[in-house]
């Protein structure tokens, strides 16, 4: 069995080491900020098991000493639930609220001493960590990144949290085990516990990190939309999946150069981000939306109805004038429209430079109009 400074001492390591990875993966990777609170919880958790040495070591200073580890122990299971929200970007108020109840009910009880203060303060806090825990493990179905794996495996985490608050119990004076028991049952589970929460952590890290990389990969900056490169992708995976049929459509702002030459290139953004969520909004579950650079962008709309695809365009071709009431130009921005049926044979390469050849020829016959391969879209 572990003694209490060998099982504290090796869980300051063990914290020290976690916190100071994740702040350095926030720092150096740009990883969002609920790595700080996970980081700040890997350090809490290091103060606590630092203080339980030192009351150890010290024994006239042992009850101040415990009561800050109890302290240092919701507030690290506290900031780790914290953060969990963030990422998820839920609203953690409540838990902050809780931990600011359990940190006064530790004082109080501290100092009143009501109960044997032992005890007490081992149950109080192992229901403050398993609520904090609980409150992981709950998050909605719709919360980002928690498998049901690592809802299980939390799960269990918060039921050893309660059966310490048990053991604490169990051991409290003439009670049914022994402050040994108490200790083994506290050895045995918490440097684990710790260790495989730093490691879920920084495995989340590292998966939110592929992630990013991955969508940047994937998507166009301003106008969060697919790039060429993810367009295409997309559409072979669709393509292969289901031998899904459709149409290429290629469009882009009519005069879009003036508009950057006369109100500048931030004026310029804002109509691609503009026009971007005005072909996203319209898009079906099953269609795609791409920027295939500049002012040029590419849909993929999966029907075989070429009448609905054509009166679809031609909707978000009516719609585009509407979308900059405040944007002071001399003429409406309009845009253009070429549309041509994907062959099952072709690629998309060979398809988008059809749809491009409609397009150039929208434009020729005098802007803000739709152009289809009639061959081909009938």
């Amino acid at each position: 069995m572990l003694s209490p400074i060998a099982t504290s001492l090796s869980i300051v390591f063990v914290s020290l080491f976690f916190g100071t990875a994740l702040l350095v993966a926030w720092r150096r990777f740009g990883v969002q900020f609920h790595a700080v609170f996970w980081a700040l919880s890997f350090m809490f958790s290091a103060v606590g098991h630092g203080v339980r040495v030192f009351g150890v070591v010290w024994p006239e200073y042992q009850s101040v000493m415990a009561m800050l580890a109890c302290q240092s122990s919701i507030g690290s299971f506290a900031l780790l639930a914290i953060g969990f929200r963030s990422r998820a970007n839920l609203d953690h108020r409540l838990i902050s609220l809780l931990w600011a109840l359990s940190a006064v009910a530790i004082v109080v009880f501290w100092s009143e001493q009501p109960f044997e203060w032992r005890m007490a303060s081992r149950m109080m806090t192992s229901a403050a960590d398993a609520l904090f825990v609980g409150m992981i493990v709950f998050l909605p179905r719709h919360a980002k990144g928690l498998s049901s794996p690592v809802r299980l495996a939390l799960a269990f985490f918060g039921l050893y949290i309660l059966s310490v608050g048990i053991a604490a119990w169990m051991a409290r004076p003439n009670g049914e085990i022994a402050e040994a028991s108490f200790i083994i049952v506290l050895s045995l589970g918490t440097p684990t516990g710790m260790m495989a929460t730093g490691i879920l952590t920084l495995f989340i890290l590292a998966a939110d990190l592929a992630g990013e990389l991955q969508k940047q990969a994937q998507y166009d900056y301003l106008s969060d939309l697919l790039n060429r490169r993810g367009f295409e992708e997309r559409l072979a995976s669709q393509r292969l999946a289901s031998n899904e049929t459709g149409f290429i459509v290629a469009t882009d702002l009519d005069r879009f150069k003036s508009i950057n030459d006369r109100l500048g290139h931030a004026a310029g953004d804002e109509v691609i981000r503009r026009f971007a969520r005005h072909l996203q909004a319209a898009a079906g579950n099953h269609d795609l939306t791409g920027r295939m650079g500049g002012e040029e962008f590419a849909l993929f709309i999966a029907s075989s109805d070429g009448r609905d695809a054509l009166e679809r365009v031609e909707r978000l071709r009516m719609g585009v004038s509407s979308l900059y009431p405040d944007i002071d130009v001399d003429n409406p921005v309009t845009a253009s429209f070429g549309v041509v049926r994907l062959k099952p044979e072709e690629s998309f390469h060979q398809a988008y430079a059809r749809a491009d050849a409609a397009l150039y020829a929208s434009k020729g016959a005098g802007r803000n109009t739709t152009v289809a391969d009639l061959d081909e879209a009938a």
